[in-house]
């Protein structure tokens, strides 16, 4: 399959596209486009929706606060300090609103966790969106949360490119261009940056034009042009090895910006690293791990910085269990609601330690409590 035939199969329809434009939330996941809206600035934000994606068959609800986040369930009167940036393992995709890995923690530490995680975002676009949420509500600690695949969304221009297939948010969103040989890492806006120009992707001869010489285009693998029915989108294997580095090194740029920026803003920061059912696997299996050029890069930082592959190794390593068995128990896709607590309980211990003072059950009686941050409410979205 040649590019002009490939970028011709990944094109959205009109009705698609008029799905993913509008604000209003409906009750069909279908015409609702399963909660994800158009923004210019980011690509996309999610609205109200629900899905047809839980466990054993059930349906999730979806619903956001006034700022954007998602709703607070567990201690949502109570004062906020931390924030949490991130994709589809942020926002918690496949389960409700109750059921994330914030709220579990949030009944857990007696104050809120604000869930600014949207499906499908890269490591730039969860960056991006920190930067437009604390600019008007600045919270005490921030938790950027980093899913495997999103070190490639950072270079994707198009997200149906690597993807190979339609999605919600198979639509264009803000970039960046990496250079893997000079270091060099350049911002690059949203090619359709007003609604009227989404619909250009529907247009052969604009697609073809705009999008033809695209990197992500050029450096997946041949191979991978042909599946087209997802799953391989995220491999290593299925892209050349200057467009991993490239990614690896974009990742590592968009950390850095988030320390300073939080240091301007004197606030706390932490990084943890979530990934899917393949990548836990293959650490459970003992296989070579595929970023290391970016593991390397973050060990030893001031701050907490939280791989979730150790704290599964470590679980598996006493149990009497195969490894498909484990995996099962965790995740649906997506984390299940026993992968979210796991991942609460995995990172508990480094977030109390962390807070400054301590969440209400570790303290003693008459230590301070913690500071008062921005107000929530419900209704729009960041």
């Amino acid at each position: 399959m040649n590019a002009d035939e490939y970028l011709n199969k990944i094109m959205p329809t009109r009705d698609q596209v008029d799905r993913f434009l509008s604000r209003e939330a409906f009750a069909d996941p279908g015409p609702n486009n399963h909660g994800w809206t158009y923004d210019a600035g980011l690509g996309w934000v999610l609205k109200d929706s629900s899905r047809d994606d839980g466990i054993d068959g059930s349906r999730t609800f979806y619903s956001y606060e006034r700022n954007g986040s998602r709703k607070r369930v567990n201690c949502a009167d109570r004062p906020c300090r931390i924030h949490a940036y991130g994709n589809s393992f942020t926002h918690c995709d496949q389960v409700n609103d109750g059921e994330t890995w914030e709220e579990y923690l949030a009944a857990h530490i007696l104050e809120p966790i604000m869930n600014f995680g949207v499906g499908g975002y890269g490591v730039y676009q969860a960056y991006l969106r920190m930067m437009r949420v604390e600019a008007h509500e600045r919270a005490d600690c921030v938790i950027l949360n980093v899913w495997h695949d999103d070190h490639f969304r950072n270079l994707d221009s198009w997200r149906a490119i690597r993807f190979g297939f339609r999605t919600p948010c198979g639509f264009t969103l803000p970039y960046l261009e990496s250079d893997e040989k000079t270091g060099e890492v350049r911002e690059r806006p949203n090619i359709c940056a007003t609604p009227e120009e989404v619909y250009r992707l529907t247009d052969p001869e604009f697609v073809l034009r705009t999008f033809g010489g695209d990197r992500a285009l050029k450096d997946m693998k041949e191979t991978n042009h042909n599946v087209g029915q997802g799953g391989a989108y995220w491999r290593p294997a299925d892209l050349k090895q200057g467009f991993i580095a490239a990614a690896l090194l974009a990742s590592r740029r968009i950390v850095e910006w988030c320390e300073k920026e939080t240091a301007r803003r004197r606030q706390k920061f932490m990084l943890v690293l979530s990934h899917g059912m393949e990548i836990i696997r293959s650490e459970l299996r003992g296989e070579p791990r595929w970023d290391s050029a970016f593991v390397d890069a973050v060990k030893g930082k001031p701050y907490p910085v939280i791989d979730l592959r150790d704290a599964h190794r470590e679980e598996f390593a006493g149990m009497k269990i195969g490894v498909d068995e484990y995996l099962n128990r965790y995740y649906n896709g997506h984390y299940a609601p026993a992968g979210n607590y796991f991942q609460a309980m995995a990172i508990r211990k480094k977030l109390v330690g962390w807070l400054d003072p301590r969440p209400e059950p570790y303290r003693t009686p008459g230590d301070p409590g913690p500071g008062v941050s921005g107000p929530g409410g419900r209704g729009g979205t960041l």
